[in-house]
């Protein structure tokens, strides 16, 4: 029994092998079976649409990379301008003082052997005869509607051109009303674009900051608004440099704003046309036309003295702008003091020109609170006064004031820096701080004429 059990489980096994033997080789037959070999021309157009494949790929994603290029440039240009500005550079403006021409010296003498052969003189037409036909064709010429119509379509283009740098300066204050509810006061006035540099705008504009001012919002010529911050200001003669990023201004604006330069207030002269912009009629953007009715040099005003501009435009006492020349340069700028409700007058812009640079430049002007007047070698020689700045006004509250320095008192030096006049206590001034110390000597009077002093006075900011 056993034996036949052995038998049979032998048989299975040989079954069992053949079966996978026969299983085997009908694999391999199958495989075989199904192998091709293909002629060249079958593989040919294979790499062929492999290639067409590739190259319609390559077109899709490179046409959507440029799209996508495109549509983030700007935001990418934003986001790394910000990281790439280059440091800031100091901006500085030539005094008109020292833009004069000195006085013409003699001409050199040249030896007789060195001297150039002279034409022969020729026949001229005497002057007067020239004069007198000038004349004749100016009495003769008849003048016409066309003419004046010429005439202010001129100026119209130069003020139209000066309107491209003007804009409105808008600033929100944080308050509250009588119920102590919280308001939102907006003051609006005009400013115009003075210089752009690489990555900003630079705006003056004739207003005294408000403490607790959130934020400043500037509308160009093309009724664009942008964000804007106070750089520097002047509460003194109420003016402020208002800063522009670039970056936050499209390249439509950029192409339209074109910058208002400074000219020279020095040449200034009575009965010269000019131009008033910003807003002397109380809208940004408004023009008058008049003319130069008055000049007045040495006006005091605190630390400094300025030439005051007078014209024969009425304007009101709140009236912002500046007044320009027909050479569209700013001469003048009206603030709230210096604007009337008669005539507008004007600071004269070459005395305004150092508080622009360094207000430009983001520095905090150094104030010392005097108001006064040169004593010159004249007046001080008739008068018995000592040169130097005759104290008319020790500013109540200011630094000059809280030092000890009187109405009456002369001020002869700051420091170890002689101080002659106005123009150069403001030079001092210049290279200060404040909360900086300075000594001031000075003379002050008594029953036995004058006495010399020294104070201490901690310079205060404008």
């Amino acid at each position: 029994m056993a034996d036949l059990e052995k038998k049979n489980l032998e048989e299975l096994d040989e079954n069992t092998q053949e079966g996978s033997n026969q299983e085997d080789s009908q694999k391999s037959e199958r495989v075989f079976v199904r192998e091709r070999i293909l002629d060249r021309l079958e593989s040919r157009r294979r790499w062929v649409r492999r290639g067409i494949t590739l190259f319609v790929s390559a077109v899709i994603f490179g046409t959507v990379a440029c799209l996508v290029f495109v549509f983030l440039r700007p935001h990418m240009e934003e986001w790394f301008r910000k990281e790439e500005i280059p440091e800031e550079t100091a901006i500085h403006l030539p005094r008109d003082e020292e833009m004069t021409r000195p006085p013409e010296s003699e001409p050199p003498q040249i030896a007789e052997s060195e001297q150039l052969p002279t034409e022969p003189e020729t026949e001229t037409q005497p002057t007067e005869d020239i004069k007198e036909v000038v004349e004749s064709a100016v009495e003769s010429y008849q003048w016409n509607i066309t003419d004046y119509e010429n005439l202010y379509r001129a100026l119209g283009e130069i003020a139209t051109k000066v309107n491209k740098g003007v804009v409105t300066v808008t600033t929100r204050t944080p308050t509250t009303d009588l119920f102590d509810n919280p308001i939102e006061t907006e003051g609006k006035v005009s400013g115009v674009v003075w210089n752009i540099t690489s990555y900003e705008m630079l705006i003056l504009t004739g207003y005294r900051t408000q403490e607790g001012e959130v934020t400043v919002e500037v509308t160009f010529c093309n009724g664009t608004k942008a964000a804007a911050s106070v750089k520097s200001a002047d509460g003194r003669t109420g003016i402020a440099i208002v800063s522009v990023p670039l970056a936050s201004v499209d390249e439509d604006t950029r192409e339209q704003v074109q910058p208002v330069p400074l000219g020279n207030s020095i040449e200034a002269k009575l009965g010269q046309p000019v131009i008033l912009a910003g807003s002397p009629k109380d809208f940004v953007g408004s023009i008058v036309y008049g003319m130069i009715t008055y000049v007045r040099s040495g006006v005091q005003r605190e630390d400094m003295d300025v030439r005051m501009i007078y014209t024969d435009v009425s304007v009101g006492s709140q009236a912002t702008g500046f007044v320009v020349n027909l050479k569209g340069q700013i001469i003048g700028l009206l603030t709230a003091g210096a604007a009337g409700s008669a005539t507008a007058g004007a600071i004269g812009i070459s005395d305004l020109k150092s508080s622009i640079e360094r207000l430009s430049n983001g520095s905090v002007l150094a104030y010392m609170g005097i108001v006064g007047q040169d004593v010159t070698e004249e007046i001080s020689e008739t008068r018995k006064i000592p040169r130097g700045v005759y104290i008319s006004e020790a500013v109540l509250e200011g630094p000059a004031y809280n030092a000890g320095l009187q109405s009456g008192d002369v001020l002869v030096a700051l420091d170890d820096t002689e101080i002659l006049s106005v123009n150069m206590l403001e030079g001092f001034l210049e290279g200060k701080l404040p909360e900086e110390p300075v000594t001031a000597h000075i003379q002050r009077v008594g029953r036995d004429g004058y006495t010399a002093m020294e104070f201490d006075v901690i310079l205060g900011g404008r």
